[in-house]
């Protein structure tokens, strides 16, 4: 090998070192800004489920108070259709009115259970996306790779040092039967 293709392979060597720890350190600040958004959204989903809950609940109160008026209004209609039967309101009737009363309160409850149970569906879900932007935001980028690469690419560029400055490698062989030397930066062999 030639004075100046063994300076131009290692010059490469060390040229695709630096090139690959920098990719190694770009891929990873990349992937902590793709973690960083990522969290961001789930802090937007999570913000999303949370109001979700609350509008659940809230029309769940509405809808519990609307059953418990048409109950009402059931109510007085009924007692004013057996006022006006001239129907005593003692006794059966009363029984009458109050199972209507039952039956429309187990109603009003059953809206406000499943009201309840939708939040908490969505209150799993804002949690869940908490946790996943708890865990999102607290990713490090690992240098680990950038640093293989720069201890592989240093040892691949020992061994091309050695067998250039001592031909076989073997340690103390002699180029043309003098010792070579190297000055690299004015590429004199």
């Amino acid at each position: 090998m030639s004075g100046y293709t063994a300076a131009a392979s290692i010059a490469l060597a060390a040229v695709g070192t630096g090139l690959s720890v920098k990719g190694q350190i770009d891929g990873q600040a990349a992937a902590g800004a793709q973690q960083a958004y990522m969290g961001q959204l789930a802090r937007q989903r999570q913000q999303l489920a949370e109001q979700q809950a609350r509008d659940a609940i809230l029309r769940g109160q509405v809808g519990e108070q609307k059953q418990r008026d048409i109950m009402a209004q059931r109510i007085g209609t009924q007692t004013a259709a057996l006022a006006a039967q001239g129907t005593d309101l003692e006794g059966s009737p009363i029984d009458i009115l109050g199972d209507t009363a039952r039956a429309g309160e187990q109603d009003a409850l059953t809206i406000r259970n499943n009201a309840q149970r939708e939040a908490w569906g969505y209150q799993l879900q804002a949690a869940g996306y908490d946790a996943d932007a708890a865990l999102r935001e607290s990713f490090e980028p690992s240098y680990l790779g950038a640093g293989a690469s720069l201890l592989m690419g240093a040892s691949s560029l020992a061994g091309k040092w050695s067998k250039f400055k001592w031909p076989g490698g073997s340690g103390g062989g002699p180029i043309n039967g003098s010792q070579a030397s190297i000055d690299i930066t004015n590429g004199i062999v």
